[in-house]
Parts: C-alpha cells; sequence; structure tokens
C-alpha cells in the first residue's frame, strides 16, 4: 500500500506542473492585442516578455521535475530496502525539491495557528490549487523521511560490504 500511496503527492504535483507549463506556453502564443500606446511603438513587446516567462517557468519545471523524479526512484528503492546511488545531480535535485517544498510547511503550520485563533486562512475556491498546496509539504515530509530510510540503509549495508 506504501508503493501506491507515498508517490500519490509527487504525481499529483508532476501532473500540475505539466499542465500550468503547457497552458503557460499556450498562452504565450496566444498574446491579447493591446492597444498600442499612442505616442509611438511599446518599449517592450509583448511577446519577448512572454516567451522569458515560458523559458523561465520551463526551467523550473525541469529543475523540480527532475528532483521529483529522483524523489520517485528514491521512494521507490527505499521501500525495497535498495541503496540508490545518489551523486552530485540527484543531490541537487533533492536540494531543489526540498527547497521548493519546505516553506510550504512553515506557512502551512502558521496558516493552521491562525485558523485555531478564528481566523479564515485556507480558500476552498480553486481545488487544483489547494491541493497541491496539501500536497506540498507532504513532498518535502516524504523526501525527509525517505533521505533517512536511505542512510540507515545505507549505513547498515556498508559496514556489510567492507567485511566481505
Amino acid at each position: 500500500m506504501n508503493r501506491l500511496l507515498t508517490p500519490l503527492p509527487i504525481w499529483l504535483i508532476l501532473a500540475d506542473m505539466a499542465y500550468t507549463f503547457i497552458i503557460n506556453i499556450l498562452q504565450s502564443f496566444n498574446l491579447s492585442q493591446a492597444q498600442l500606446p499612442k505616442d509611438g511603438l511599446p518599449v517592450s513587446p509583448d511577446i519577448a516578455f512572454s516567451g522569458l516567462q515560458v523559458a523561465a517557468n520551463g526551467g523550473m519545471v525541469l529543475i523540480i521535475g527532475f528532483g521529483l523524479w529522483t524523489l520517485l526512484k528514491l521512494n521507490r528503492s527505499v521501500l525495497q530496502r535498495q541503496i540508490l546511488p545518489i551523486g552530485v545531480f540527484r543531490t541537487l535535485g533533492l536540494v531543489a525539491v526540498l527547497a521548493f517544498s519546505i516553506p510550504s510547511l512553515w506557512q502551512w503550520a502558521w496558516a493552521l495557528i491562525k485558523l485555531a485563533g478564528g481566523h479564515n486562512t485556507i480558500a476552498f475556491g480553486s481545488p487544483r490549487y489547494l491541493t497541491i498546496a496539501v500536497c506540498q509539504p507532504l513532498v518535502g515530509c516524504l523526501c525527509l523521511y525517505r533521505l533517512a530510510g536511505w542512510y540507515r540503509l545505507h549505513k547498515h549495508t556498508a559496514p556489510a560490504t567492507l567485511a566481505e
């Protein structure tokens, strides 16, 4: 059951990132034809800024997507009691996932404290955003938990391989 439930938040975030990136690309091609200023040409065309936004979002999707994919592999290998070799790029990917998800733990903690104080801090107007906001701290906790499991596996199997 762990093999099915633990990667679910990761898959939801990956799907949302892909969906948002596709929407971003489609919006960059479908520029609104705004009125030109009466005193001449616009200083910066819309296509340049929309292209920069697509490039920045694409870079983020690649970096965080690689980190989430690494976390999926780490989750599977720890559940199978196997050691996943973690090199520089996988480490950077997992650090990116932690940098992406750990701040959400802080935000959820403050939101729950304010909610306990009687303030309405959680918006239910957009189920998609709420779902991803709930998945982000789960991914951060899963990453820390699986790294601890990986470390325990690595610590217990390393002396056994040295003894042989």
